[in-house]
């Protein structure tokens, strides 16, 4: 009998280990480094086997989180990780505040305060579409459609979207769990993400569902390929955007035990991603996700553009739905509803959707990100 308990000690002492060398090596990064008025930032920068890359990571914890209480906290996996807490980080400035956004939160019984863990793209090396698109949706293309998609040159015919899924749900999400006090059930983990982003969530939910039990889908770019005019306007991909639809519809999980945000705004490039967003809505609705049973959450940001300052105004929704112990609440967030004149006497000034203004309307633009001779800049 103590030969069985130290031959199960050895073994058991075997597996610690194995499972400790399995995480990914990281190191912390404290300047620079975002902060946060609402909790605490810890840079990392993780070496991942899968992108043969150093990721950087940003993990929000709130303020009161200790790991001696015994409280273990839901995650969100957000992509697009620079913008969501610091605005000298991220794109123009402008941050979406998710800190902010879930200590407001807070007060509300039915919400379940998480970690957020900002997954910086790698933009600075033109590899953001590259991650961020679904690689599986290219085998929806046939040969002869291929010459007639955008996919291919704007990701150079080398896509990542595996290796970046796999670093996300089989390195970082064990090493998260490693470092932090998680919940660390599948119907406490979630990703979040806008744009590529959005897709790049839809991609994690469908290929990892039995680790993360929820999606939050932001102005979700459905054509996946990035062709853009001289005046910053979109091109359509219907061919893309039917692969990654057909795509969803083959791969989203049906077990009844997931969530799904989707949104839209109305203006710029949102407004030509509505239509594959109403196929894309009755595609799940197909699947059995409703509203009426919790699964689904739908909104639609009248007025609103694709840029970081609309989705600030609009976290809250998905936030709460993912993370409220009651998933039908409504999350009693108002939608935006201004609708904005656009003069097009010239075309000096741009919204970063493509939108036009006039230099004499520099005074009355509404608030937003801009790109002016070339250069970005906020109102």
């Amino acid at each position: 009998m103590k030969l069985i308990t130290i031959s199960l000690f050895f073994l058991l002492s075997l597996v610690g280990v194995t499972a400790s060398a399995a995480l990914p090596e990281y190191k912390i990064i404290n300047n620079p480094c975002p902060k946060s008025a609402y909790g605490s930032i810890t840079r990392y920068s993780i070496t991942s086997k899968n992108l043969q890359s150093d990721i950087i990571v940003d993990v929000w914890t709130p303020n009161g989180y200790d790991t001696s209480d015994g409280v273990r906290y839901p995650v969100v996996y957000a992509h697009d990780g620079q913008n969501l807490f610091d605005g000298s980080y991220s794109f123009a400035g402008v941050p979406w505040a998710v800190d902010k956004a879930c200590s407001q939160l807070s007060s509300d019984s039915n919400f379940d305060m998480p970690i957020v863990v900002g997954i910086n793209n790698r933009g600075s090396e033109n590899l953001r579409p590259n991650d961020y698109f679904p690689e599986k949706a290219l085998d929806y293309i046939s040969p002869e459609q291929k010459e007639l998609t955008f996919i291919y040159q704007t990701c150079n015919d080398i896509f990542y979207g595996d290796e970046e899924a796999a670093f996300v749900a089989k390195e970082l999400k064990p090493l998260i769990d490693s470092l932090y006090s998680t919940a660390s059930g599948m119907e406490t983990t979630f990703a979040m993400g806008s744009s590529m982003g959005g897709l790049a969530s839809m991609y994690l939910l469908c290929e990892y569902p039995e680790i993360f039990g929820g999606a939050a889908c932001l102005s979700t770019h459905w054509i996946g390929s990035l062709n853009l005019n001289s005046d910053y306007t979109m091109n359509d991909d219907e061919i893309c955007a039917n692969a990654i639809l057909q795509y969803l519809s083959d791969h989203i999980p049906t077990d009844g035990l997931h969530r799904l945000y989707m949104d839209q705004g109305t203006k710029d490039w949102d407004a030509g991603y509505l239509k594959y967003e109403v196929i894309a809505r009755e595609i799940v609705a197909d699947k059995g996700y409703t509203q009426e049973n919790g699964r689904l959450y739908v909104y639609d940001a009248k007025g609103a553009g694709h840029n970081e300052w609309y989705w600030q105004q609009r976290v809250k929704i998905p936030l709460k739905f993912l993370l409220s112990k009651s998933a039908i609440e409504e999350a009693g967030v108002e939608h935006i509803s201004k609708e904005y004149e656009t003069s097009f006497d010239q075309h000096a000034i741009y919204n970063l959707g493509g939108q036009r203004y006039s230099l004499s309307d520099l005074e009355s633009l509404p608030q937003g990100i801009y790109i002016k001779n070339g250069k970005k800049f906020i109102k």
